[in-house]
């Protein structure tokens, strides 16, 4: 670690706020309620950090500060704190109503919450020590979310150290190469800081014209792309790529980020459930399994965005593409085993992955 970095990591636990422009906001109806689930918000954040569940705390970072910190950088900073520092279980100390800018952005939020906190961790010495410090939090979707950076000098010194956002996009050069890459290197980054141990899938690109038997059953032109768990192997249709590449890149990035999604949830033991209801707490109908994998890769997807390695109109093109031609037909009951979700469900749920990250998505990891 860079020597100057190294100061910034000890001098803020979590990168919260020194010396916030911080005035008070005005008293309305909700605002008991607003503190109580804020302070509650918080306890979670500083829980999950004991823990050491970064990725979850990514997730509960607010949308505004997603843009600015890729999870590389911010997970890297956590894992790097709480290496050097052995820091405790955080207390919330009290909470109240504020305006407050946020020093990385100059933004200025109406009605945030501050929290003052109490952390016990370990100093330079070896000594036990205490940190009193405080959070900022703003409601964004109906969550209370978090800000991480103390300062822009501090974010631009931990996307160095630990991830750059600068780069040609993703989709440039081999498409199935540069997606399958990053998904994998994604993945077992996320996994890493997990009980569960992260395995790289298999992965077919099915030529146009052609077929491939799999354990999962023959997979000719026409199929777009599976996950077989028989064979741990993601399929991926030639011609679909063809299709999409000149003028929806990003849809087909999409279509093989939702399939390598469905291998991450066999890798954290999700099952669905092929006849009959679910019975055990891992078991789910098919259309969450799926509505979760378009989620995940929605997920994913804001990562990307984080690196600056999306363009301008990649978003779009992966929600047109699931209005026109993914959504279930009116005949397929939402408790089929074959259900993946009406259009509308599945753009809500990429998006819902997008804004929020694995949070979204009802997956903590």
């Amino acid at each position: 670690m860079h020597r100057p970095f190294r100061f910034l990591v000890i001098a803020f636990l979590f990168s919260m706020i020194l010396s916030p422009l911080v005035t008070t906001a005005p008293v309305y109806a909700d605002e008991a309620k607003d503190l109580r689930e804020a302070e509650f918000s918080a306890g979670e954040i500083l829980r999950l950090a004991y823990e050491r569940k970064f990725n979850a705390m990514y997730d509960r970072i607010h949308p505004d500060a997603h843009a600015v910190i890729p999870r590389i950088a911010a997970v890297g900073v956590f894992e790097q704190v709480y290496e050097e520092t052995n820091a405790g279980l955080g207390e919330t100390t009290g909470a109240k109503l504020v305006n407050w800018t946020w020093p990385v952005t100059g933004e200025r939020y109406r009605n945030a919450v501050e929290i003052t906190f109490e952390q016990p961790y370990e100093g330079e010495d070896g000594k036990d020590e205490l940190l009193k410090d405080k959070m900022y939090l703003v409601k964004a979707e109906g969550e209370w979310r978090w800000f991480f950076g103390s300062s822009q000098e501090f974010v631009e010194a931990a996307i160095e150290e630990y991830g750059s956002p600068e780069g040609e996009p993703l989709v440039e050069g081999d498409l199935v190469i540069n997606v399958m890459t990053d998904l994998d290197s994604f993945y077992a980054d996320v996994l890493s800081f997990t009980d569960f141990r992260y395995v790289s899938p298999g992965f077919v690109y099915v030529e146009t014209g052609t077929s491939v038997q799999t354990a999962c059953g023959p997979a000719q032109t026409g199929f777009w792309g599976f996950f077989c768990p028989g064979d741990v192997t993601i399929y991926i249709d030639e011609s679909l790529i063809t299709t999409l590449q000149d003028n929806a890149d990003f849809a087909a990035a999409f279509v093989i980020a939702h399939e390598f999604a469905h291998h991450v949830q066999t890798l954290v033991t999700f099952d669905r459930v092929e006849q009959g209801k679910p019975d055990a707490w891992n078991e789910v109908w098919s259309i969450e399994l799926e509505l979760m994998a378009d989620c995940m890769a929605g997920a994913w997807a804001l990562d990307v965005d984080t690196r600056g390695l999306l363009e301008s109109d990649d978003i779009d093109e992966a929600v047109r593409f699931t209005i026109d031609r993914l959504g279930d037909p009116d005949y397929i009951s939402e408790y089929d085993p074959q259900a993946h979700g009406t259009a509308d469900q599945r753009v809500q749920s990429f998006m819902t992955g997008y804004e929020d990250g694995f949070l979204g998505c009802n997956v903590v990891i």
